[in-house]
């Protein structure tokens, strides 16, 4: 026959420290745990959420007899001749509303007198009290205090209703004793439910710091909630993508992470760290999320990614400093670190106007500065694409910002090009040492001017607005024995400078690179329909509209500032709109061919 017993333990209201990932569709799991030592209260965080459990009803064997106290799970504990395997223990949780709970093992804490062989049980109401789901046998040991941790199997699912658990124990001893349970714990996981949230797609960080030496950087990326479907986001270079520079400092492609069906498992991206021999400060590189599918599956997170890049090279000169940094002029014009020795990294650009050691442009992402050295510097032979780190004094040489260079660490071609600038003013400071292109076409003022020799000369050319440009050729280039324009032509080059009179503020120019950078756009005598033919607007950002009478059937190309098509059409009548929207900004040239000839005009793309 058996007995039960009420207890003071009964519906005592257990607090659970709970920690969720994040709110979303999906169940999400966090720890927790109860302790319930005889005798004394539970303590637990004052921010836990509850998790009704109690004690109830505890049922025991003819032959248990309780000691003083007199309550279920009495300090004192219990005497007895024999347990058989219908005695128990019983205990309830009810997990709070919203929330659910799986209860992962319990320790069993006993202290008992006798001798023999004592065997525990513990089963889930879920499986209908049928069959002993874990057995721990405790050794046959006298007046020993034993802590049995019993760890449940995964049969035990998260549940939101009350779970009933039983412990029971039975023994083989033949010899009467007392025994009792001092303590039972129990850990277990408890999850919060939020209806139909949509999953978060974020970074499972903000930042990392990381030596230059690492090599691949790791960049976890997390959904908040499981999705039925796979669900994919991009993981790109943000806008800006922080102070370090590509190829040089690291590597990085955008790349495209599949979170798979019913799995919130991390996914990485991964990010190639270049070490190099340049003694510099910390750089940076950022990354975003974006375009997260199919469209409606997770929400992309704003928040961004740092990698934060740490310097392993011993200083062995200045610090590599942005091109922009080394152009701030005072008010005569002159760099404010004049004199002061300097690096910088860059890509070359121009052709070599000197017979012996160097003369060009540097260009960074922030401007263009001048490279000179009289002599050559080691065995460095320069060309423009060119990616190099230069060491020298910085100055200026009749008002052109300039490093003298001292030293010259090659790197390479550079993977970054640079589309030439749109002007349609008057050149000043803004476009020294800059790739520039003229808005409108240019003719040649004084064809006197031209002397087709291999030596350096300038020549005046003239937009037909008015505005007026001196443009050097340059020495060493394949301008030697080409002939002088007679036609207009679009004219791109490096801006420059020669003024020896402080404030330095005048004398500006213009130096094609090569014969090729005049794109001429129209012959000597264009078709009678050229006089119709207009562009509008110009400058452009999206929409570009040609007009000509009688163009109907004509063949239409865009161009770049290199004489590329970039776009070719057919104009269906004397309106004929062209979309311009994706083409980077710079100058392109609209040609227009009917069997007639063929006539071109310049826009600028904003």
């Amino acid at each position: 026959m058996q007995h039960s017993y009420s207890s003071r333990w009964q519906r005592l209201a257990l607090l659970a420290a709970l920690g969720l990932f994040g709110t979303s569709a999906q169940a999400q799991l966090a720890t927790y745990s109860f302790t319930n030592a005889i005798g004394d209260e539970p303590t637990f965080p004052a921010d836990a959420q509850p998790i009704n459990a109690s004690f109830s009803p505890m049922s025991r064997g003819a032959g248990i007899t309780a000691s003083a106290g007199g309550g279920a799970f009495s300090a004192t504990g219990w005497s007895m001749a024999a347990l058989d395997a219908t005695d128990y223990f019983a205990f309830t949780v009810q997990p709070a509303s919203g929330f659910q709970v799986r209860l992962d093992s319990l320790v069993l804490d006993e202290r008992r007198s006798g001798t023999g062989v004592r065997d525990w049980s513990v089963r889930s109401s879920v499986d209908n009290f049928a069959t002993d789901l874990i057995t721990v046998n405790v050794p046959d040991d006298t007046n020993t205090r034993t802590n049995k941790k019993v760890a449940l199997p995964a049969s035990f699912a998260a549940r939101t209703g009350a779970v009933e658990f039983r412990i029971y124990g039975y023994n083989s001893e033949a010899v009467a004793g007392s025994w009792r349970v001092d303590n039972v714990r129990t850990y277990g996981l408890v999850s919060a439910t939020s209806g139909t949230t949509t999953p978060a797609i974020e970074f499972g960080a903000a930042a990392a710091t990381v030596a230059e030496n690492v090599g691949v950087v790791q960049i976890p990326v997390r959904l908040s909630a499981a999705s039925a479907q796979a669900v994919t986001v991009q993981v790109v270079l943000a806008t800006p993508a922080g102070t370090a520079t590509s190829p040089a400092d690291y590597t990085y492609t955008t790349q495209t992470l599949t979170f798979p069906a019913n799995s919130t498992a991390a996914q990485n991206a991964t990010l190639t760290i270049v070490d190099d021999a340049v003694a510099e400060s910390s750089e940076t590189v950022i990354l975003k999320l974006q375009n997260a599918l199919p469209a409606g599956s997770a929400t992309v997170s704003a928040d961004s990614y740092t990698v934060t890049i740490t310097d392993n090279d011993t200083p062995t000169g200045p610090t590599v400093s942005t091109v922009a940094a080394l152009t701030v002029n005072d008010a005569n014009g002159v760099p404010t670190q004049a004199t002061q020795v300097v690096s910088a990294r860059g890509t070359v650009y121009g052709v070599n106007q000197r017979t012996a050691g160097y003369q060009f442009s540097l260009l960074d992402n922030t401007g263009g500065i001048g490279l000179f050295a009289s002599a050559a510097i080691g065995t460095n032979v320069l060309a423009e694409g060119d990616s190099v780190l230069v060491t020298g004094t910085l100055g200026q040489f009749n008002g052109l910002s300039q490093i003298t260079m001292t030293g010259i660490t090659p790197l390479g071609r550079a993977r970054r090009t640079y589309l030439p600038r749109a002007v349609v003013g008057a050149l000043t400071e803004n476009e020294e040492s800059e790739l520039i292109a003229i808005a409108t076409p240019v003719t040649l003022m004084t064809p006197a001017q031209w002397t087709g020799a291999a030596t350096a000369y300038n020549v005046d050319v003239m937009t037909a607005a008015g505005v007026m440009y001196l443009m050097r050729v340059p020495a060493n280039s394949d301008f030697a024995g080409k002939p002088a324009p007679t036609t207009p032509f679009l004219l791109t080059g490096i801006g420059g400078q020669f003024d020896n009179t402080s404030p330095y503020d005048a004398g500006y120019q213009i130096v094609p690179r090569r014969y090729s950078d005049l794109a001429f756009v129209q012959s000597a005598a264009e078709p009678a329909f050229a006089k119709s033919l207009a562009l509008y607007p110009n400058p452009a950002t999206s929409q570009l509209t040609l007009r000509v009478a009688g163009a109907r059937g004509a063949q239409v190309e865009i161009m770049n500032s290199l004489g590329q098509v970039v776009s070719r059409t057919t104009a269906a009548n004397d309106l004929t709109p062209l979309n311009v929207a994706s083409l980077p900004a710079g100058v392109y040239g609209v040609r227009l061919t009917t069997q007639d000839g063929s006539a071109t005009r310049r826009f600028v793309k904003q």
